[in-house]
């Protein structure tokens, strides 16, 4: 049986997905970048972009950004689409609502839909 993964190890995964060659703006594309966190109780990191001076998150950009979900469960939830599970069989197993259920469904949908991010989730998965 494989081992869950906590929140912190998620977003250390999906930082080294989303950037492998170092943390990139989603705004400008520039790697000068810098932490920008207060808070020390969420992984998530806060980013300040030393080139056109905007902040971003882990998850800025991604189809799973603004979300209050914990990223485990996004990881539980990909891997739970990936053996062919239903809407109601998702929000029983996630102990989330039927429409957060369906709602999670559709942004990683739409995920799969742009070019390299299913090796990109298949690599998260993989290491998950």
């Amino acid at each position: 049986m494989r081992h869950e993964p906590d929140e912190a190890s998620c977003y250390v995964l999906f930082r080294e997905v989303r950037w492998p060659n170092g943390i990139r703006c989603p705004y400008c594309e520039r790697s000068r970048v810098t932490t920008h966190s207060k808070s020390t109780r969420t992984p998530r990191l806060r980013y300040l972009c030393l080139g056109c001076r905007r902040t971003f998150t882990d998850l800025t950009g991604t189809p799973i950004a603004r979300t209050n979900l914990p990223l485990v469960t996004w990881f539980r939830c990909l891997r739970l689409l990936g053996r062919g599970r239903g809407t109601s069989e998702l929000a029983k197993t996630l102990d989330v609502k039927w429409d957060t259920a369906a709602h999670m469904e559709r942004q990683l949908a739409l995920a799969l839909r742009r070019p390299g991010l299913v090796q990109q989730l298949r690599e998260i998965l993989g290491k998950a």
